[in-house]
């Protein structure tokens, strides 16, 4: 970190980690068409029309909105209840899926539909919520969904990767036998901190010794995968806590790591306690470095930062998040879940569903399975130009700019020479003949850098 820089750093934060798209940041210029808005009009726009942009690989997001609590730092799509409707859910869901699917594999021609060679799916991840609590059947059932919706069935053996959320202290051995049974075959654990105090700070519901246990139980029923997330700059948390987590992070072992800083959020319980003056909280500084010692702890044990919030091993960086930093199609079906179709003119298609789940049960069955979409963007081909440049940046991968002109029809640099001069100049990013890529301090400062090279 710049230590008296005037930036504010650019945090890993809960809100970067984005699986189901409608966490993304609103990017300016967007068409934006809240559905609200359009009562009295014959219809919502259609989404599904345009044809859609060539595409290797897609992915498939499921929203489950379920909990067991509602966290009070959480502002998502979340219903905390007892009474899971799991059958009745994963209708709804299976339901979208087979309606929706074809958008994703077809194009329209002369006012006809034609075939082309559909994207591959190569990612299925089931967020929330808490997907982990759904009915092993009821979700076997929808990964059976997806695979008979989009994935072509002469090329069977294909990886796929097919990612569950769960909480410590939520599943058991049987239940995680039964969803590696079912095909799935990346965990993402929700441990967020190995103290007790901290937990109960949080409101989460298990204990410190359930993220250790359940990372045992995991292997044990076979995943290979295993992600955790951890959270920092929590009320009242020292660097000596944060470097204890990340040590007893380590010596668990995961392949892969999502650590990020808590937000305050308006309307949250935590937002108003804020408001009140009655939350501590590490500030910006603190966090920054906590933010450091993550990079450089994990680093040390062979987790290396390939993105803002994003630690892997060798081969197990997360493949349905880089879908969304490269900008390949995705579906998102259930509860708030979005969606993004990138057109052939170079713009697309970004839409998301009812958020509330009896709205979105309400919506399905008069959509005939496909609810309408309760918000709607119409992304130009500039918007999506400024956005690849900001998510690439993000990414210790950076920006690949011979692939950026053959999308774009122009090389990123050159519209932003001055900008991107200076961004060099602090340190922030370096620039070849190949590639824009942000450097190590350049991460923490991935807000500013965007902010600097938008057009």
């Amino acid at each position: 970190m710049v230590k008296g820089s005037k930036q504010t750093p650019a945090l890993a934060t809960s809100r970067d980690l984005a699986p189901d798209g409608a966490r993304e940041r609103k990017s300016a210029g967007a068409v934006e068409v809240p559905v609200a808005a359009l009562r009295g009009r014959p219809a919502a726009p259609d989404v599904s029309v345009g044809e859609l942009a060539a595409a290797d690989v897609m992915g498939l997001y499921v929203h489950f909105p379920f909990c067991g609590v509602h966290c009070p730092y959480c502002d998502f799509a979340v219903d905390a209840r007892a009474d899971i409707p799991h059958d009745a859910y994963a209708d709804a869901i299976c339901a979208e899926l087979t309606v929706r699917a074809p958008w994703f594999r077809q194009q329209r021609e002369g006012g006809h539909l034609r075939e082309p060679a559909s994207p591959r799916l190569v990612s299925i991840y089931f967020g929330g919520g808490t997907p982990g609590l759904w009915r092993s059947e009821a979700l076997a059932r929808v990964i059976a969904a997806a695979r008979t919706a989009l994935c072509d069935p002469t090329a069977a053996g294909a990886t796929l990767e097919i990612t569950v959320e769960a909480n410590p202290g939520e599943v058991d051995a049987e239940k995680l036998r039964a969803l590696r049974a079912a095909g799935v075959n990346r965990l993402s654990l929700g441990v967020q901190s190995f103290d007790d105090r901290l937990l109960r700070a949080l409101g989460r519901n298990h204990s410190a010794a359930a993220g250790p246990r359940a990372v045992a139980m995991a292997r044990d029923a076979g995943f290979e995968n295993i992600s955790v997330d951890l959270m920092f700059a929590l009320p009242e948390q020292s660097q000596d806590d944060w470097r204890q987590a990340l040590d007893e992070l380590v010596a668990l072992g995961p392949q892969h790591v999502s650590a990020y800083a808590l937000t305050i959020e308006r309307g949250t319980p935590f937002g108003a306690l804020a408001r009140k003056g009655e939350l501590v909280v590490p500030d910006q500084e603190q966090a920054a470095i906590m933010q450091e010692l993550a990079r450089d702890v994990l680093a040390q044990a062979g987790l290396v930062q390939y993105e803002v919030s994003s630690y892997a091993a060798p081969g197990r960086r997360a493949v349905h998040n880089s879908l969304y930093w490269t900008g390949a199609p995705y579906l998102g079906v259930g509860a708030s879940a979005a969606s993004f179709r990138p057109l052939a003119d170079g713009g697309g298609w970004r839409f998301s569903n009812p958020r509330a789940t009896a709205t979105y049960f309400r919506a399905s069955r008069l959509g005939g399975g496909s609810p309408t979409p309760a918000q709607v963007e119409r992304r130009t081909s500039s918007d999506l130009e400024n956005e690849a440049v900001w998510l690439a940046l993000r990414t210790s991968d950076g920006l690949d700019r011979r692939a950026h002109a053959r999308r774009f029809g122009f090389d990123p640099v050159e519209p932003r020479r001055p900008d991107v001069d200076a961004c060099v100049a602090r340190g922030w990013i370096t620039v070849d003949s190949n590639a824009i890529r942000p450097t190590a301090s350049g991460l923490l400062f991935a807000d500013e850098i965007a902010t600097r090279l938008w057009r």
